[in-house]
């Protein structure tokens, strides 16, 4: 038109992006069955430790007693519910201490879990971080009641601890799809756990 040649305008393609074009990490899934060997026959070189013994801390929401439940599943070769999870309660459905035992048929392996209450932004909300210190330390008996405004219920804590009482291995549950929306006083609770774990190893 107007005495000028039109053109035809091609619009090319982005070619689709490749970040999901392979694992974000190697998981070897040919060795699985060996892991679950090694772990059924674990054995603990002090006789003082019967158990190795895992605290998860996390949001709430975060997965904490499902991941317990897929653990004891994985040993039992059957589906387990034996930590109660509610993710849609909007506050901790896990209101007290328990310890998890990982059975292997008749027996118990020489590991436990131990599930808390959750995280949650608010003070007044959630475990208190001090009560999770406390379990570090192994200083929360089996049962104890979580009170998230307050931390120095003296009744319930041990006044001594046994080596098998102690926290060896402290796990943070965080839910993948929540991670960008967590809040920061989540984060400081976090790094105030954190910094009570790293004390303890000096």
């Amino acid at each position: 038109m107007g005495g000028s040649e039109s053109t035809e305008s091609t619009v090319q393609a982005k070619p689709p992006s490749q970040e999901f074009d392979k694992e974000w990490r190697d998981t070897p899934w040919e060795k699985k069955e060996l892991l679950e060997e090694n772990l059924r026959e674990l054995k603990l070189g002090d006789s003082n430790v019967k158990y190795i013994r895992i605290l998860l801390a996390g949001e709430v929401g975060a997965g904490k007693s499902s991941f317990i439940n897929s653990i004891n599943s994985v040993f039992q070769g059957r589906i387990t519910t034996e930590a109660l999870a509610d993710s849609g309660f909007g506050r901790s459905f896990t209101k007290t201490y328990r310890t998890y035992y990982i059975r292997n048929g008749q027996s118990v392996l020489p590991f436990v879990f131990n599930d808390i209450m959750g995280l949650e932004s608010e003070e007044s909300q959630g475990v208190h971080p001090e009560d999770i210190a406390k379990s570090l330390e192994g200083l929360l008996k089996e049962g104890h009641n979580f009170n998230p405004a307050v931390s120095d219920k003296n009744v319930d804590y041990r006044s001594e601890t046994r080596p098998e009482d102690l926290t060896y291995c402290l796990v943070y549950v965080i839910a993948a799809d929540k991670v960008s929306m967590m809040n920061e006083e989540v984060f400081k609770k976090i790094r105030y756990i954190r910094e009570n774990a790293s004390s303890l190893g000096e």
